[in-house]
């Protein structure tokens, strides 16, 4: 630590946030670089506070640390200030505990959250000394791969991404050091032919139908400790995952259909997890990760016991937004025995046709029970998500957002409660692969906003709420990118080559660089991303298998059309094909008997 700080000492004090780059952190693993049969590096492709958040690296970090022969260290993207340092000092990136430069380790493991972090993981290859494009790396070179939802297109970044992760990696990481360590030495292209026959794992040089991983979560691959940041970091709380999959299948939601079949840990299992996260961490709040948490079948139960164990330390539990439907006062209670916030709820449409037509399941008569349910009780701050272009919308559907609020409010009056304060979270819908709606076109920049006008014209009806607006803007690229095919690589790279760097932070984004560069590669950005896909066609993503049969997903999409729902999965099987296809099944807790 002492050679690494007197070496990087000009660097360290010029910049923002030295705390970002000195690793070091309560409870990080420090394990011995020199010891190990096999290194890998999970790298986050955006700032030190964010990544260091991210429960997907915790867990694959927590993996393979605990496997005797391999290490796991980290890094994240340094804001701009570092990166500016390290290039005037020639200096290289460096995984945060062992200060080992990155091109020293045998896998970079880059997060794929989102699609406006591509240009950022090229800087950081850069930066790390290794070839941006595959092709050109060596057997000096460390293996390059990627997982999380964007994975399930790989396409715009095959050129650059060694390997691809498909689906859960709680198996398929062990597998892949396993066999690396088995045959490391040998010719590049060798090694990554052999890890490309691991099953969920997608590699570019040899092309083939890959099919998704799946694991059945278990106590022993949840972490009850991981790195605490050195200064507050976006989720600076415990997290414990209690579901994974959402049998809800909202049709524009990615993760609902990717991360099938649902899979709920026990309540007991949950409850020691918690309770040692929180004591070997110290934290004074616990969150309990889910696609859709109060939809476990033991959710209250499970945060009842947990109030009981921390009663009177100040520990407090943070869960996800409620579903409507399945509203509960008494869990919105449990959650906020000691101070009322806010309460958040997802309708995402405001019409009921609107509702339907994305299988939400939700009626207004819930919505409205939920909310008022909320102010008898003394909350007075609710949240809204609401999404606008989604596919088939008409400006009534708009209009209804506006109107949800009005017959709320005229509720609240009739029963002589206090209106309460409302604010509206309004993105803009972003058609993604493996869904039901991922061939549908978005709506132009030019539309949104109409209707983004159009239910601002309402305000003044509505004064106890306030509408905050996604950027329609980032929508349109992240639409681009998320159903382009590999011609976007060449984008990708101009964009890096020109300066583009962490524009998951949109004030980051220089939109004319980004659509003039595309239009010297004859790339229409609004074209593709508002164009609707014939179903029959094929896709840049069809590569990968989640599986779900795909004449289920266009018969989902022709539902949609005529406003008809489909039964959750939990209440009945769906036929969607992922339990047959992949030889897995759903696993619900059993319910307590309290």
């Amino acid at each position: 630590m002492s050679n690494f700080l007197e070496e990087y000492a000009l660097i360290l004090s010029s910049c923002e946030r030295p705390s970002r780059y000195i690793g070091d952190e309560f409870l990080s693993a420090n394990k011995d670089f020199d010891m190990a049969k096999v290194r890998v590096a999970f790298v986050f492709p955006d700032k030190y506070e964010i990544g260091i958040s991210n429960f997907g690296h915790k867990i694959l970090y927590h993996i393979v640390n605990s496997t005797s022969d391999f290490l796991a260290d980290r890094a994240y993207a340094p804001d701009k200030d570092f990166l500016e340092l390290l290039k005037i000092y020639s200096k290289p990136l460096y995984g945060l505990e062992t200060k080992k430069p990155l091109k020293s380790f045998d896998f970079l493991g880059f997060a794929l959250q989102y699609e406006m972090s591509y240009t950022t993981i090229l800087t950081i290859l850069e930066y790390s000394n290794v070839p941006i494009f595959s092709k050109d790396r060596t057997n000096d070179d460390p293996i390059i791969f990627s997982g999380g939802p964007c994975a399930y297109n790989p396409a715009p970044i095959s050129d650059f991404i060694d390997l691809f992760v498909i689906g859960d990696g709680e198996d398929v990481i062990v597998e892949i050091l396993n066999k690396y360590n088995e045959i490391q030495g040998a010719p590049r292209t060798d090694i990554l032919k052999e890890l490309s026959n691991i099953k969920g794992v997608f590699c570019p040089l040899y092309p083939k139908k890959t099919t998704k991983r799946t694991f059945i979560p278990d106590k022993k691959s949840h972490p009850t400790k991981s790195p605490i940041s050195h200064f507050t970091s976006i989720h600076d709380r415990a997290t414990v995952e209690i579901r994974r999959g959402c049998a809800r299948l909202c049709r524009f939601c990615q993760s609902a259909h990717t991360n099938l079949p649902v899979r709920e840990r026990k309540m007991n299992d949950i409850i020691s997890l918690t309770c040692d996260y929180v004591k070997n961490t110290g934290y004074d709040e616990y969150s309990l990760l889910s696609l859709s948490s109060n939809d476990h079948t033991n959710i209250e139960e499970i945060i009842s016991k947990l109030n009981e164990h921390f009663l009177g330390s100040g520990i407090n539990v943070s869960l996800p937004s409620q579903r409507a439907d399945k509203f509960s006062l008494k869990l919105a209670q449990l959650m906020q025995q000691e101070k009322k916030s806010t309460i958040t709820i997802a309708p995402e449409a405001g019409s009921q046709r609107m509702r339907d037509i994305i299988n939400k399941n939700l009626t207004q008569e819930q919505i409205l029970n939920a909310v008022l349910s909320c102010v008898r009780s003394g909350w007075d701050k609710i949240k809204f998500y609401f999404i606008i272009g989604l596919p088939f919308e008409t400006d009534e559907d708009v209009l209804a957002i506006a109107d949800l609020i009005k017959t709320i409010n005229y509720n609240c009056k009739k029963e002589g409660l206090r209106i309460p304060s409302i604010t509206c979270s309004i993105s803009v819908f972003v058609p993604k692969p493996h869904t039901p709606f991922g061939w549908h076109g978005q709506n132009s920049i030019e539309e949104i906003e109409r209707k983004k006008q159009l239910l601002l014209s309402r305000k003044p009806e509505i004064k106890n709420a306030k509408l905050n607006f996604h950027s329609q803007k980032v929508s349109q690229l992240e639409a681009f990118f998320t159903r382009a095919g590999s011609y976007a690589g060449d984008l990708i790279y101009l964009l890096y080559k020109n300066g583009s760097y962490l524009d998951s932070w949109e004030e980051n984004i220089n939109f004319e660089l980004y659509y003039s560069l595309a239009e010297s590669l004859n790339i229409d950005i609004q074209k593709e991303a508002c164009t609707t896909y014939n179903p029959a066609n094929e896709m840049p993503w069809d590569v990968i298998d989640t599986g779900l049969n795909k004449d289920w997903l266009i018969n989902e999409y022709n539902l949609a059309k005529n406003a008809k729902t489909t039964v959750p999965c939990e209440l009945k099987c769906s036929n969607c094909g992922v339990c047959s296809n992949l030889k897995t099944h759903k696993v619900f807790d059993e319910k307590a008997n309290l």
